[in-house]
């Protein structure tokens, strides 16, 4: 009976530790000196996207040659990964590109909720990891939960168009607003990804946790 009490404890601790919601922030991954803290990508743990912490690196150029930049990280296997995409004013619409209608379709995270705001990547960024509101200015070096994000830029190109013009949504990063501009015009774009390059299986963790724990009762 000891021993079923136990383990039943143990089942509830393993529970709990999937269930509870963890604290957001940047956590940062992929050191560029080995054991070092000059992070190269920044793991989001509520969006569950990795950000280039170089925010800068792209360089300024039109919406299409900023599509094709990504696809050049992609080709060269940039950190050891090929799935890297613009990051998005609005997830609904589609990734790693997509398109919306009107400018009802995108969330505005100045006024939104903190859960609505997760659908637009780039304004979660601004307004909840940066801790920024209009009329913030986010760019230059900025350091969040300890993780470095280098040469912020003013404006950045999102993943989402606008149909049918020839326009792109955009954020801005000085000043927190955002807006479609024609696709012609050179700015930067910020690269993620989806999910976290350093994470470790939870069916994993739980069985080792597990594991352990039956061992503790004697049932392993």
């Amino acid at each position: 009976m000891k021993k079923l009490r136990l383990i039943g404890a143990s089942c509830a601790v393993v529970f709990s530790l999937i269930t509870l919601p963890s604290q957001a922030e940047l956590i940062g991954v992929l050191p560029a000196t080995p054991g070092g803290t000059d992070w190269q990508a920044a793991y989001d743990d509520v969006l569950d996207i990795t950000w280039l912490t170089d925010a800068g690196l792209s360089g300024g150029n039109t919406w299409d040659n900023q599509l094709t930049w990504v696809s050049d990280l992609n080709a060269a296997n940039h950190l050891g990964f090929n799935d890297w995409r613009l990051a998005s004013i609005s997830v609904a619409a589609g990734l790693p590109t997509g398109t919306t209608n009107s400018s009802v379709d995108v969330i505005d995270c100045n006024s939104a909720t903190e859960l609505d705001c997760r659908d637009n990547e780039l304004g979660y960024m601004y307004h909840h990891n940066m801790g920024g509101s209009q009329p913030d200015d986010k760019t230059g070096n900025q350091t969040v939960d300890g993780v470095l994000l280098t040469d912020v830029q003013s404006i950045y190109w999102s993943g989402t168009d606008l149909s049918p013009n020839d326009q792109a949504w955009t954020f801005i990063y000085q000043g927190g607003g955002q807006t479609t501009l024609d696709e012609s015009s050179g700015l930067h774009g910020w690269a993620v990804r989806a999910g976290d390059v350093s994470a470790v299986p939870v069916p994993a963790a739980v069985w080792l946790f597990g594991s352990g724990l039956l061992g503790l009762v004697g049932m392993a």
